[in-house]
């Protein structure tokens, strides 16, 4: 194993040193941004480097990054370190941001590795990993089911599992989302590939999604191999379908402080993405009896829209997308039928 896949494996902590806009774009879970450079520093070395060349570049780096400037960023990676020992280093590259780091936390006598060739380095690594699963041995077994069936909660029961729903911070539907910023495509896909090296069972058991989980996408490779898995469906009453959905998407976020408003607000936007294939009458009575719901918070209110909504939109939906899946089909029953199955198919 090289030392990037050890190091992403190890769940290493490391202190990202390219500036706010770049590590916005994409990093790794176990990073903090500790810029040796911010946002307009950066810019200001880049057009001196384009018109100057790399000695001059480098002499402004050093004068903007000088005194009290230069103290309060090694102070930082200091305080870091000093609760992190395993710290690592990385700059874009691996080149003089890191090199330079490094030899201001080596005149204070801070000893701290610099990851070779850098965030990129890290990141090629990440691809490659997600790449891998198209030749790996292991066993892959989706788990399938209507709306509200309960699949995530199944799938956090077992060791096996990756919750890809959670890495995307969302729910794979057009009301999956969490109340909060989705992470970049970039985010996702090296928690993803973190996740995916630290996964050591011989079965890896997913949750059947979309090509897209709001506004991320399951890279290509896992999405194909998915795509020709074995899959084991779970299948439990309309009554318990719409509970599930009334905990999960009522209950739980008014539980975690969200506002009345700010939820009906957030279910009305989601109404609004699918009004076309709803079609105008069932968009409109589906939002009043939401706004209604929400006006008294008795479980039947929800009830009445909840269930018009599977009706005409997600079981219709359903049907017809496990046409092309039921061939694949293993096993099928209720919640605690799935639960004992998938369980039994890991090691004691």
């Amino acid at each position: 194993m090289t030392v990037h896949l050890e190091l992403l494996k190890n769940k290493t902590p490391f202190i990202d040193l390219r500036s706010p806009i770049e590590f916005a774009k994409g990093t790794f879970p176990q990073s903090v941004n500790l810029p040796i450079l911010n946002n307009d520093e950066r810019a200001e070395v880049g057009k001196t480097y384009k018109h100057h060349g790399n000695a001059a570049a480098v002499e402004l780096g050093h004068r903007l990054i000088s005194g009290d400037h230069k103290e309060i960023r090694v102070s930082g990676w200091k305080k870091f370190i000093d609760k992190n020992p395993s710290t690592w280093m990385y700059c874009m590259r691996g080149g003089q941001r890191s090199n330079i780091a490094q030899d201001w936390l080596d005149d204070i006598g801070v000893k701290v590795p610099i990851v070779t060739g850098g965030y990129k380095a890290l990141r090629q690594t990440s691809l490659e990993t997600l790449d891998s699963v198209k030749d790996d041995k292991k066993r892959w077994i989706v788990l399938g089911g209507r709306t509200g069936t309960g699949k995530t909660v199944i799938l956090n029961q077992l060791e096996s599992s990756i919750d890809l729903e959670h890495h995307a911070e969302h729910r794979g539907s057009a009301f999956g989302g969490f109340l909060s910023n989705q992470p970049t495509p970039i985010d996702f896909e090296n928690r993803l590939a973190i996740d995916y090296l630290r996964h050591n069972h011989q079965t890896l058991i997913l949750e059947d999604e979309s090509r897209t989980i709001g506004k991320v996408a399951i890279p290509n490779a896992w999405f194909h191999r998915m795509q020709n898995s074995e899959m084991v469906f779970i299948k439990i009453s309309l009554e318990e379908r719409i509970q599930n959905i009334i905990d999960d998407y009522i209950l739980t976020p008014l539980g975690d402080g969200i506002s009345k408003t700010d939820l009906l607000l957030s279910l009305r936007s989601s109404l609004m993405k699918i009004q076309k294939r709803l079609g105008g009458d069932n968009f409109r009575e589906i939002r009043t009896k939401m706004d209604h719901a929400f006006l008294d918070q008795k479980n039947f209110r929800h009830e009445a829209w909840i269930k018009q909504l599977l009706n005409v939109y997600y079981d219709p939906l359903y049907d017809y997308q496990i046409k092309s899946k039921v061939n694949r089909c293993i096993y099928q029953s209720d919640t605690k039928g799935v639960t004992e199955f998938l369980s039994g198919l890991e090691p004691a």
